[in-house]
């Protein structure tokens, strides 16, 4: 069901602090800056998928993602694609990587994990809502994905920043699955 009453407000824009506990979030850092075998992407971030993990660190991002997932659903009003069997990507964006101006097109919802916060510089910024963010470490950021929401990554100046992102798709929509 695609909800056509979503608008273009920055209430859309969502941010959840503290998503695991304590314990698992120190974990799943720990686990993340440990990581020498990452993948780079053809725009320049890197990658490390799940299916490269231990189990327990693959159940703690489904555990981030099944709250970004009734997050969005709940926040939204929206029904969704389960996104079981995806592939869940750690991502790193290293010193002096940036991304421009863009609007995500790889589903309907975004939904981004931030594991650390000890970086400088990297926050996500919607320009036409005026709004950027350096969210805490083990902190979710969902909002619809559109051309209602460009948004930038500002320059990461300092140290690496790490986090995970996933896309959701409308109930019914065929996504695309990273392999």
């Amino acid at each position: 069901m695609i909800n056509n009453n979503l608008g273009n407000s920055v209430d859309n824009i969502q941010i959840t602090e503290n998503v695991l506990s304590k314990e698992d979030h120190e974990q799943l850092l720990k686990y993340t800056t440990g990581i020498d075998s990452w993948e780079i992407q053809p725009w320049g971030v890197k990658f490390f998928l799940s299916k490269n993990m231990p189990q327990e660190i693959v159940e703690m991002l489904e555990k981030v993602f099944e709250i970004a997932y009734k997050k969005c659903t709940d926040t939204y009003g929206v029904e969704l694609n389960s996104f079981k069997y995806q592939q869940i990507p750690l991502i790193r964006f290293d010193q002096g990587y940036k991304m421009h101006e863009h609007a995500d097109t790889a589903g309907d919802f975004a939904a981004i994990y931030y594991i650390n916060d000890d970086y400088q510089g990297g926050e996500i910024n919607f320009m036409d809502h005026g709004l950027k963010i350096k969210p805490k470490a083990n902190s979710l950021v969902t909002f619809p994905s559109n051309a209602d929401y460009w948004h930038e990554v500002i320059e990461n100046t300092e140290k690496e920043r790490y986090s995970s992102t996933l896309w959701f798709h409308y109930l019914g929509s065929s996504p695309i699955r990273p392999e």
